[in-house]
């Protein structure tokens, strides 16, 4: 079975959006003082949310909406592993956030990223 440029895409997109995911959260505590990122006082959350949709999507920015997906299922990964008072919550969270909108710069970060390269790929195609 051989693996196609696109499917390795997929993965890279992934893997870069779960552990995107993972490192917002990691690095909250020690940048916010707060374990959750998004109850910082400061605009952390968003604008780490915001990069990591950019750098998920970095890989293949066709598949930008994958990045987002991965980045949110990172997030509830590392606090359901490294949060143990999170896990009874795990559900209830994943549903308050996805009506919260809390994905929405990771969102804003990939699409931006897919359309940056969409935009430098039809300059190369007009240029040669």
């Amino acid at each position: 079975m051989t693996v196609t440029q696109e499917q390795k895409g997929i993965v890279l997109v992934v893997m870069a959006g779960l552990t995107c995911g993972a490192i917002v959260w990691a690095l909250s505590t020690p940048i916010t003082g707060v374990r959750e990122p998004f109850d910082a006082q400061s605009h952390y959350y968003r604008v780490a949310i915001f990069v990591s949709g950019i750098l998920a999507a970095l890989p293949a920015p066709r598949y930008w909406w994958v990045a987002v997906i991965a980045i949110f299922l990172g997030e509830r990964l590392y606090a359901f592993a490294m949060l143990p008072e999170t896990r009874p919550w795990l559900l209830a969270s994943i549903l308050i956030n996805l009506l919260v909108l809390t994905w929405l710069p990771a969102a804003a970060g990939a699409l931006g990223t897919f359309l940056v390269a969409k935009a430098v790929r039809r300059r190369k195609q007009r240029v040669s």
